[in-house]
């Protein structure tokens, strides 16, 4: 039997997150904007300016975050799994789409991110790697749309005698940042078991943990890799649930360990002289056929406008098409164009299976103004 997921998503749903207005015209208009008043004023920075070295940012960060500890600062992102249904369909065993699709170039796209593991001996255990998860956004939505598919999921692997282990890891350079999370996800499995409970439903088996980890920082600024980091939170959680004896959970992830990367507004918070050196460690980390989620901000998006020009920084290896500022509390915000990222993935070892801009209005109920968003949507794969 062959389930493809992505059927289960409404496509007027998913593109009302993708194209609320054109990109071509609002970027012609903010240019013209930005000519017309002349700010070219930016600041020259470099690697070694202290602002930008990743423990400063990581500090940053934690301020942040202590600020903001009750985890309601950015909203739940429940778009996730309509924007990445491979995130959803992942975690079944049968992915391979059925060739129903009329639209070819839709199915192509499905095709492309349909992953294949060939190792037989890790085909049981299927993991999600967040990388950045702030307060949690993301792995919320992750784990109870997720779970709303299992019992789908679930039946089939009786039927044919298979059991998949479905992992949730999730990383920040912030350790408030990973306590906050923590703290969401075991409200979110305790309020699961008790619905599951009353309901005589089965509860969701996504194993979950959080931990420290910055994947920018380089060999002599660390003990350990960052694949070192992410199998150690594997095989704790492993550890944690009792799983240790079995052997199929002795694992060696020289390859690769994660089947999805979930890269959701984080590559535009690194120091852009350390973007090749992150990148770098999330292809060592990724599984051969991987996928990479992205999304981050786009050129010309609402909050990039809104920057003072003494804001806007320039650094020796960013792109030119790129806009970077430094915020007021000391943290990077990066604007990302489709071409610069295709570009910093593929250099990275990644194909390119689909970047494209998002454009989406946000209405402020308040004022009733319509405000425009953009961000750069893509999917990035570790070649097999």
């Amino acid at each position: 039997m062959v389930i493809n997921m992505a059927d289960t998503f409404d496509k007027r749903e998913v593109q009302y997150f993708d194209s609320d207005f054109s990109f071509e015209d609002h970027a012609l208009e903010c240019s013209q904007q930005k000519q017309r008043d002349n700010n070219t004023s930016t600041k020259q920075l470099t690697e070694n300016d202290e602002a930008l070295l990743p423990q400063s940012q990581s500090n940053a960060w934690n301020a942040f975050h202590t600020n903001h500890s009750a985890g309601n600062f950015y909203k739940a992102r429940r778009y996730l799994t309509k924007s990445f249904p491979c995130i959803q369909q992942y975690f079944t065993k049968y992915t391979q789409p059925q060739g129903n699709n009329d639209d070819d170039q839709e199915e192509d796209i499905h095709q492309r991110t349909t992953i294949t593991q060939k190792n037989e001996e890790r085909d049981d255990v299927r993991i999600i790697l967040e990388i950045g998860c702030g307060s949690g956004s993301s792995c919320i939505p992750i784990m109870k749309q997720c779970a709303e598919m299992e019992e789908c999921s679930t039946a089939i692997e009786e039927e044919n005698d298979i059991d998949i282990r479905r992992i949730l890891l999730a990383c920040d350079s912030s350790s408030v940042a990973v306590d906050t999370t923590k703290r969401y996800i075991a409200k979110f499995i305790e309020k699961e078991k008790e619905t599951a409970d009353d309901n005589t439903k089965k509860s969701s088996d996504i194993l979950f943990d959080a931990f420290v980890s910055d994947p920018s920082l380089k060999d002599e600024e660390v003990d350990t890799s960052f694949l070192q980091d992410v199998t150690a939170a594997y095989e704790k959680l492993m550890s944690k649930e009792g799983k240790q004896k079995d052997n199929n959970c002795i694992i060696k992830f020289e390859k690769g360990i994660a089947g999805i990367v979930v890269m959701v507004f984080v590559l535009s918070a690194v120091t852009p002289p350390r973007v090749d050196r992150f990148l770098e460690q999330v292809y060592e980390t990724t599984i051969p056929g991987g996928l990479v989620c992205f999304r981050d901000y786009g050129l010309y998006d609402m909050p990039m406008l809104r920057f003072d020009d003494d804001a806007n920084v320039t650094c020796s290896t960013e792109m030119s098409d790129d806009q970077v500022f430094v915020r007021g509390e000391g943290t990077i915000a990066r604007f990302f164009s489709t071409e610069t990222t295709k570009h910093l993935f593929e250099s990275a070892g990644f194909e390119t299976v689909e970047c494209r801009y998002c454009t989406v209005f946000n209405n402020n109920r308040k004022t009733g103004q319509q405000l425009k968003r953009v961000f750069v949507h893509g999917i990035f794969k570790k070649p097999i």
